[in-house]
Formats: C-alpha cells, sequence, structure tokens
C-alpha cells in the first residue's frame, strides 16, 4: 500500500471492540470514519478487519491490544504496510464522549503520515 500523496487527514476505521458511535460522531465533525458495523464486517478475524482498513488507506482502531500489536509486528517483519493502528482502552457506550475526546486529540495531533505503519496509544491523548 502506498501512502497516498498528501492525506494529511487520519481516516479511521473502527473494528467491533469500539462502539460504531464513535465512527458517526467523528462523520459529523467532518472527519472520514467508518465502523466495521456499517461495512458489514461483524465477525471478521482481525487481520480482515486490517486488510479492509488498509485498502482503504484508513487507521484501524481497536481495543485488541493483544491481537494487534503481535500483527503490527508480523506486518512490518514480512514488508506489509499499513495507514496506522490505534489502540485504545475499553470504553462502556456511556463513555464514548471520553473516547471521543480523545479522539479528537489524537486527530489534531498526528497527520496521516505521521501514523502511518505505527502504532498510537489513545491515552496519549487524554
Amino acid at each position: 500500500m502506498d501512502n497516498e500523496a498528501g492525506q494529511f487527514f487520519i481516516r479511521i476505521y473502527t473494528d467491533e471492540h469500539i462502539t460504531a458511535l464513535l465512527a458517526s460522531a467523528l462523520r459529523r465533525r467532518g472527519y472520514m470514519a467508518q465502523s466495521c458495523v456499517e461495512a458489514d464486517a461483524l465477525g471478521w478475524e482481525d487481520e480482515e478487519h486490517l486488510v479492509y482498513a488498509t485498502e482503504r488507506s484508513m487507521a484501524l482502531m481497536t481495543s485488541d491490544a493483544s491481537d494487534f500489536i503481535p500483527m503490527a509486528r508480523r506486518w512490518y517483519a514480512s514488508k506489509r504496510e499499513h495507514a496506522g493502528i490505534i489502540i485504545a482502552p475499553e470504553f462502556s457506550r456511556r463513555q464514548v464522549g471520553i473516547l471521543l475526546r480523545w479522539t479528537l486529540r489524537l486527530l489534531d495531533s498526528l497527520t496521516a503520515d505521521e501514523l502511518y505503519n505505527n502504532v498510537a496509544y489513545l491515552q496519549q491523548f487524554r
């Protein structure tokens, strides 16, 4: 995957571990975001989610660090590229406001180029 030249803003795809409400809230604020629910991707294997996001130049957001950190290492070792992985702590649906606030801080702090092929931890943007 070649990072699209000039892509400045991070586009986010959320897996099953992140409430679909986040993608909707981000779109209302002008960001490109899609949940796996909207992609009709419930039940997919973790790697299928990363492939889907990668094909669309979207960073993948998940709370599943135990699976996605090793996957990021495997992809790096095999020279596979992705638009980035964002590891979020687990939030309840009632805490979507906190999740949104931290995500907006991440989006205000990093460019798509900075996240490309990297892993970011959302807690850094509290």
